[in-house]
């Protein structure tokens, strides 16, 4: 009988133990299962050239891989880049049928190097030089070489961090992170590229703020000096951008963006700008007393999970219009659209992703509207060709997670109907 108590004993006493156990097991696979799906998301991310901190995990300073390798470097000097060469075919026909031939082209169009150096856990420099079209000339007709950033980040705590520099406007998903593996298509979407809605890549010198915030936030709020009106036209704002270049900071410029990650691999978020223009041409004094009021807006939606990923974009930009009306009818400016607006939605599933593979395969769809002239000044009438529809259709395969062979054919429709196709082949990668 004694030896039947004893086991019963012992079972008896470990019984409560093993109850107050239960409840550590249990967290620590929850835990594990937590851990797992992140170490899923990071691969995944890898794959398709994700921001980390769209994650929900640890940020990237709203920058891509390549373009934050500096800061999980250790002190000392850093190195990256990413490059892409790009073949267009344009149809010789136009959308009315009117034959026009233009000629194919092939182009070594960038090769940039990230240069950063970690001073220590508190002080980083980081920097991007990019070298377009294979070349260098004064007047930009075969080729550029610019710094397209150039800061230092005094990193203070992880809610509150001081940029000061050359900065990137955190503006739609492609000006900061821009680099050929994070953009599906052979080249970048027509609304987020110069002549688009979101001129890239927009550069700026200026100071802010940025950092990570409870629940899942991050910012960045910059302020920057403002555009050079004399560059505006019926193409849009692109060539207001001062890049840096003896910019005129007679008026400033506040810039910034907020992001949400409510659930790992989804963002929501908001960007914006708000300064005001002023109006210099080259070798001349600005035209005193004249400044364009000048806003841009923009919203944007992610989700990458199990393979697939989406992308929604919407912008609109806004232009004083008695300020462009004041210039006359003879100037450039007038003619710019008081009001663009355009944005896109886009689709891909990588074909790949269950396999455990570090390749990608990645179909995609995409469609953009916008309109570079919705509305405009007293006395320009609208040209009906910037008021498009694309309608883009590809595929993105990634031998490993920083090389990119990319496709896709590009339908392109206007108000004018003088809108031609394309088809594009690319070669990126980043490093």
């Amino acid at each position: 009988m004694k030896a039947l108590l004893t086991p019963l004993a012992c079972a008896l006493m470990v019984a409560p133990l093993a109850a107050q156990e239960r409840p550590d097991t249990e967290q620590r696979v929850t835990l594990l299962e937590r851990k797992l799906q992140i170490l899923t998301q990071e691969l995944e991310n890898q794959k398709t050239g994700a921001d980390k901190s769209s994650s929900g995990g640890e940020g990237a300073y709203g920058l891509g891989a390549a373009a934050s390798k500096v800061y999980g470097a250790p002190a000392g000097l850093s190195v990256g880049g990413y490059g892409e060469f790009l073949y267009q075919n344009f149809a010789g026909k136009r959308q009315n049928g009117t034959i026009a031939p233009q000629n194919n082209q092939l182009d070594a169009l960038r090769t940039v190097f990230y240069i950063g150096y970690h001073f220590s856990d508190r002080i980083v420099f980081n920097s991007e030089v990019e070298f377009e079209h294979s070349g260098y000339s004064d007047e930009h007709p075969e080729g550029e070489a610019i710094v397209e950033f150039a800061y230092l980040d005094f990193l203070i705590r992880k809610e509150l961090n001081l940029r000061a520099g050359q900065l990137l406007l955190p503006l739609g998903f492609t000006n900061e992170m821009h680099e050929p593996p994070t953009v599906l298509s052979a080249a970048r979407p027509f609304v987020e590229r110069e002549g688009g809605i979101i001129p890239t890549t927009w550069h700026e010198n200026g100071l802010g703020l940025h950092g990570e915030l409870p629940g899942n936030l991050n910012y960045r709020l910059y302020l920057v000096n403002g555009m050079n009106a004399a560059g505006f036209n019926a193409g849009g704002i692109s060539g207001g951008r001062q890049d840096g270049n003896k910019a005129n900071a007679e008026r400033l410029a506040v810039t910034g963006r907020l992001d949400w990650h409510p659930v790992l691999g989804g963002t929501l978020g908001f960007g914006f700008y708000r300064g005001s223009s002023v109006v210099e041409t080259p070798h001349e004094a600005p035209i005193l007393g004249t400044t364009i009021p000048t806003s841009v807006s923009e919203v944007h939606a992610e989700y990458r999970a199990q393979g697939w990923q989406f992308r929604a974009l919407g912008a609109r930009t806004n232009l004083g219009r008695r300020e462009l009306e004041s210039l006359g009818a003879t100037a450039d400016p007038h003619a710019t659209g008081t009001r663009q607006w355009g944005g896109y939605l886009e689709a891909g599933y990588d074909l790949l992703s269950h396999n455990g593979s570090r390749q990608a395969l990645i179909p995609f769809l995409r469609w953009e509207r916008m309109n570079l002239q919705q509305q405009v000044a007293s006395g320009v009438v609208a040209d009906l060709a910037n008021d498009q529809t694309i309608h883009t259709a590809g595929l993105s395969w990634k031998p490993i997670p920083q090389v990119a062979v990319k496709v896709d054919v590009s339908q392109v429709r206007n108000g004018a109907s003088t809108g031609r196709s394309q088809w594009d082949l690319a070669l990126g990668y980043e490093f």
